[in-house]
């Protein structure tokens, strides 16, 4: 595994893994959406709403309990590592049907075991002559290498196929032991003998995943192993490109159309279905579909001193709810024993998840990221249509749990673990003020629920004019179709160049475009204080995102991406005035009246 290889290696070179006050404010500034931040492909929508998964990494090097980088990290040479360490794996407690109802109770609906890792050990009785052992004589796969007979892989895929859990498998594009690679401490990747064997092995790896396509029909297929450079041709230590990850790619699309394929093929290039960070959460909804894989003790394979390093159930629970609000999946791994049983501290973990999951569920599944960017003191948010899930973290002590006000009209807020008696709440100053019980519900995360119309957003998607609340006066584009002209503020008239089209888009920001030029609400690029507002085409930029903030009354500030501040009249009321950025001071020319005109 490694998503970020630098600080892996490092993690492997030290044989060891990394094994306050809070204010129940509002966020400085908060940006809706209208929709999910994405919209999936019909191939990606199962996997778009399912949102949880586990991840199992189970190998030869399971046996030996010093993670799946043991071959690289302990110097082993090849022959060693497959008579020591391959040879006596013997998963005869391996029970399928067990992870199987660990998945479901935790409410995963996928999983992903490793089909091959690092080390080149298949997990399955693989027939592609290359992959062998040092001697030539034995094919180094399970059924041939070791005393275990039984087809592993195929009992998990028919006891996920008889839960509804959809099944996926791991395949590591780079190989320690195949002729054809050595390990390279220098790189931590492996370099290759020659073309020519650069060349054979991509036919045979092909060959490899056929196999399993065809064997096993999984719905997902998990790549890793692909981090070397990207030169503009293959070398001997940069040998796997973006053309292969093309090539790949394409390939497996057509043995398997459905199939979900993740980025790293070659990763960071945008390729695959989603992009999968590693062991971290990023800080925003990504640019494309995304999931991220994470260890409960900092350990994928089995390793016996992570064994006591389990994090909690709640630092866990927390994780996943915050990948969801930003609109992510969450792949959960586990590491069994060698003799194929799951840990004591997997198992734990999993069961508290799935006694979360057992109230809760329904803020999780067939939900998209947080309506607002930033995330109150207190937890996170997520939302489906008719409702929004407010996940609280750190329960309120004042009894008043607030909310940022959206447009929707609301029908009711109640506990999720109480759903039939409703929470009192009054709306004010850009807040929804809801009076909660002493006590939190869950002390990992309590779920408030707002039940609404439609979906939840600050605003709707729609035609607006915006109206100083200093001036009293509409944001005009100058009556011009000319791009890069200042945008005005103008005496309200009621013509198109008053009327601004709001639309939703990823990650919770909103572009305005002008009816009058169909041009673009920007900010000139600019992160300085008084510069202009213009009007430009649509290029997708950072200074065309806006966030929308409630603050009551039907007034509302709206905050530039790029340079993080905000709409401002320049505090005149002169007729023509160009409309300018300016920092967020709270005054009545950066408050705007959205009127909702179409």
């Amino acid at each position: 595994m490694s998503s970020d290889h630098l600080s892996r290696r490092q993690l492997v070179k030290a044989a060891s893994l990394a094994g306050g006050a809070v204010v129940f404010g509002l966020p400085q500034f908060l940006q809706p959406t209208t929709a999910e931040a994405y919209t999936p492909s019909s191939k990606m929508a199962w996997w778009y709403q399912a949102r949880f998964g586990m991840f199992i990494h189970f190998g030869s090097y399971s046996y030996l309990g010093r993670s799946e980088w043991a071959f690289f990290s302990d110097n082993y040479t090849k022959s060693a590592y497959q008579t020591q360490v391959s040879a006596p794996f013997n998963p005869v407690n391996f029970n399928a049907d067990t992870i199987a109802d660990l998945a479901l109770h935790a409410g995963m609906k996928y999983l992903v075991i490793t089909a091959k890792h690092h080390e080149g050990f298949a997990m399955w009785n693989s027939k592609v002559a290359s992959f062998t052992d040092t001697t030539g004589s034995k094919l180094y796969n399970l059924h041939n290498y070791t005393a275990y007979q039984g087809d592993l892989l195929g009992a998990l895929k028919n006891a996920c196929d008889a839960r509804g859990i959809k099944f996926g498998l791991y395949y590591s594009i780079m190989d320690w032991d195949h002729p054809s690679q050595t390990a390279d401490h220098s790189t931590y990747y492996s370099d290759m003998a020659s073309q020519s064997a650069r060349s054979a092995y991509i036919t045979d790896m092909k060959a490899q995943l056929q196999e399993l396509v065809t064997t096993y029909d999984p719905a997902i297929l998990w790549f890793d192993g692909d981090w070397c450079g990207n030169p503009s041709t293959p070398t001997l230590t940069d040998w796997w490109i973006q053309s292969d990850g093309v090539g790949l790619y394409n390939y497996l699309m057509s043995l398997k159309p459905s199939l979900v394929v993740n980025e790293r093929v070659k990763r960071n290039l945008g390729l695959g279905d989603f992009a999968c960070p590693e062991q971290t959460v990023p800080a925003e909804p990504l640019d494309r579909l995304w999931e991220t894989c994470a260890t409960m003790n900092g350990a994928w394979g089995y390793t016996t001193w992570a064994e006591n390093s389990y994090r909690s159930v709640q630092t866990i629970l927390q994780e996943f709810v915050t990948v969801v609000s930003r609109d992510g999946n969450y792949l959960l791994n586990i590491g069994p024993k060698g003799d194929g049983t799951p840990t004591p501290g997997s198992v734990t973990v999993l069961q508290g998840l799935a006694n979360w999951m057992g109230t809760n569920s329904d803020s999780i599944y067939g939900t998209s990221g947080s309506p607002f960017t930033a995330e109150p003191s207190w937890g996170k948010f997520t939302k489906k249509n008719g409702k929004l899930f407010a996940h609280v973290f750190t329960w309120p002590t004042g009894g008043t749990l607030q909310i940022p006000q959206i447009y929707n009209s609301i029908n009711r807020i109640y506990l999720m673990n109480n759903p039939t008696t409703s929470l009192s709440y009054s709306v004010s100053g850009g807040t929804i003020n809801v009076t909660v019980p002493t006590t939190a519900p869950d002390a990992n995360d309590s779920v408030v629920v707002v039940e609404v119309s439609g979906m939840p957003a600050v605003v709707a998607d729609g035609v607006y004019e915006l109206i100083c609340a200093r001036s009293g006066k509409a944001l005009d584009n100058a009556n011009t179709s000319t791009v890069g002209s200042n945008v005005i503020q103008w005496t309200l008239n009621g013509g198109t160049q008053q009327q601004w089209t709001v639309t939703g888009l990823e990650a919770g920001r909103f572009k305005l475009v002008s009816v009058r030029s169909g041009l673009v609400l920007d900010n000139g690029g600019s992160t300085s204080a008084g510069a202009a507002l213009v009007q430009q085409s649509d290029n997708g930029g950072s200074q065309q995102q806006w966030s929308i903030t409630a603050l009551g009354n039907g007034y509302y500030q709206l905050t530039n991406r790029l340079s993080g501040m905000v709409v401002d009249n320049a505090n005149t009321t002169t007729d023509g005035q160009p409309v300018i950025q300016w920092s967020a001071n709270g005054g009545t020319q950066q408050q705007w009246n959205m009127i909702k005109v179409g």
